[in-house]
């Protein structure tokens, strides 16, 4: 069930030590219109449009008789920052905030969403993140505005709007301007927003929209970015639309989770939320018609490195419609070291398969498996060692070990900052001997047609897989690989079948099942040793065969760890004869 939370919007700065940012590019061309600042420290720095053209403004707020100035106006296209007052000066912009701010103008109109291109924002981040690391400004959008014009009792610091001190008069830098984007950009220039912080706006690889419809809308105000996605809410039940943010985390560890959205009146009251975390999901009812324009808080989770963790949006909420626009995963404590993992058990599973298995380690990305034939060579990873990463998994079965061998083992936890071993008690463990598998009984072979044959058996026991050998004559039956009529096949360990295609019409083919694991093998002779192709008639089957007692491996390619014993047994021969040709050649 959804839990309905609280919202508390981001209005303080982050408190990791900022680093100094690259100072722009200025002009000076000093206006008259300022006075001194009277000692009171700079707190804020208000954003301002100039409601008209760039070079227009310079020269009115250069006036004498304009009695209004700003400390710096950027340009239309970010190509200049002109620098009217110095900063230790007041000057005459936002009349009650004066003496304690930074007024910056911005070439353009409060009313035009085109006032905002990429060529004046990034001028407005640099400019206003040298400023908060000059002057000591927090870098926060604070929320709120004066209530009226005489009580003047707006009295918020950081990063202000002119319609927030004046509301009676003015609206910029108005409702196209992403206070959002700003907060980010200049965190990411001063370098106090972890370089392991990850923003998914809506247009960005990482953002998803899984199922159901969801369109995209931009003219609401307080939106992140150029745009934002909506979708129409379903009451009850499963959601038809969903939305996800999955970032790529470079690092594990503790990162506060926030969303962003613009508010409205037809907006959900309990926009369902869920973060999926490294401790399973945890699911939120967020009210989207207030707090919009600002990051909201969803809560601090712990991360795997990678992409194992999302946010998504579904529209199984209250009427009429949810919003999804960007999500804020922010560092807050990076992950030590993966932690020894604990409760290290080995069991074997049969003779070659050793099952380890242990307890999951905090904020491990993965888990590797070593092992060794003694520890020494296990401590300096040398000689018999081995290793396999493993995954994110507490248990792994190692498979095709030597049966009846000792292994010296340990499991070594990791993540992006580093890891440790755990190792177990006892610290080895030995595999039993084992057995070769039992020979196949029952061995039929069945003339198809002129060219092929169907051989048959009954399947024993422990094998791993067979091999079907076929030959010309006993000898390079015998012989095995590099005769010079000898051909094999090798089968799974389930198949009691296979027809041979292929073969030669009137001849005598001499056969056997040669079943194997790595223990070793044996080989099964049919009773009737040889088949030939046609000649018996349709059907025609020799057999049953009995299952030769004696181990060998001729012939065979069984893999590390088959026995190689001798073949003993007498070969005698069955011969079909070929057809006669009837009619014209």
């Amino acid at each position: 069930m959804a839990r309905v939370i609280a919202l508390f919007v981001i209005l303080c700065a982050a408190t990791v030590a900022q680093a100094q940012p690259t100072q722009p590019t200025v002009i000076w061309d000093p206006s008259p219109n300022y006075n001194s600042r009277g000692g009171v420290t700079i707190d804020s720095i208000v954003i301002h449009t100039t409601e008209g053209a760039y070079s227009g403004a310079v020269s009115w707020l250069k006036n004498p008789s304009a009695g209004a100035s700003a400390h710096y106006v950027i340009k239309e296209d970010g190509t200049e920052i002109r620098q009217l007052v110095a900063d230790s000066d007041r000057a005459w912009h936002a009349t009650y905030y004066n003496s304690r701010s930074i007024g910056i103008e911005c070439a353009g109109f409060a009313g035009q969403a085109g006032t905002w291109t990429q060529g004046i924002l990034p001028k407005l981040y640099d400019l206003v993140a040298w400023l908060c690391y000059t002057h000591g400004v927090n870098v926060v959008h604070p929320t709120g505005q004066a209530t009226s014009q005489s009580q003047q009792d707006f009295n918020q610091a950081g990063l202000v709007g002119h319609f927030q001190v004046q509301p009676w008069n003015r609206s910029d830098p108005g409702a196209y301007f992403d206070w959002g984007a700003l907060i980010t950009e200049v965190n990411n220039r001063l370098g106090s927003s972890s370089s392991n912080d990850r923003v998914i706006d809506n247009t960005d690889p990482g953002f998803a929209a899984l199922s159901g419809t969801w369109s995209t809308g931009t003219s609401a105000a307080g939106k992140y970015g150029a745009d934002y996605r909506f979708a129409g809410t379903t009451s009850g039940g499963s959601a038809t639309a969903v939305a996800e943010w999955r970032p790529n985390l470079p690092a594990g560890g503790d990162y506060e989770v926030s969303v962003y959205y613009p508010a409205g009146t037809n907006r959900s009251d309990n926009a369902a939320f869920s973060v999926t975390h490294a401790n399973g999901t945890s699911s939120f009812a967020v009210n989207q018609q207030i707090n919009g324009g600002s990051w909201v808080i969803l809560g601090t989770f712990p991360f795997f490195t990678g992409s194992s963790g999302f946010v998504r949006l579904g529209n199984n909420c209250n009427a009429s419609v949810v919003l999804a626009d960007a999500v804020w995963f922010r560092s807050v404590t990076p992950a030590p070291p993966a932690p020894a993992p604990s409760g290290l058990v080995a069991s074997a599973v049969n003779a070659t398969d050793i099952q380890f298995s242990w307890n999951w380690s905090a904020y491990a990305d993965g888990y590797f498996v070593d092992i060794a034939e003694n520890a020494s060579d296990l401590t300096t990873q040398t000689g018999t060692f081995q290793s396999v990463n493993a995954g994110r998994v507490n248990t792994y079965t190692w498979q095709g070990l030597t049966p009846g061998s000792t292994y010296y083992w340990r499991i070594w936890a990791f993540n992006a900052a580093g890891g440790n071993h755990g190792y177990p008690a006892p610290a080895s463990l030995i595999l039993p001997a084992g057995l070769p598998p039992t020979a196949p009984t029952n061995l039929v072979a069945t003339v198809i047609g002129d060219f092929e044959i169907q051989f048959t058996w009954t399947i024993g026991t422990g094998q791993d897989g067979f091999w079907l050998d076929i030959a010309q004559s006993p000898s390079d039956l015998a012989a095995g690989a590099g005769a010079a009529t000898f051909q094999n096949v090798q089968l799974g360990p389930t198949t009691a079948s296979y027809n041979w295609t292929g073969l030669q019409d009137n001849t005598t083919y001499y056969w056997r099942v040669f079943a194997y694991n790595t223990i070793g093998g044996v080989h099964a002779y049919p009773a009737t040793a040889s088949v030939m192709t046609t000649g018996a008639g349709p059907g025609h089957t020799v057999g049953p065969g009995g299952g030769g007692s004696k181990n060998d491996s001729n012939g065979c390619v069984i893999g590390a760890g088959a026995g190689a014993l001798p073949l003993i047994g007498l070969i005698a021969p069955l011969v079909l004869r070929r057809r006669k040709s009837i009619g014209k050649a």
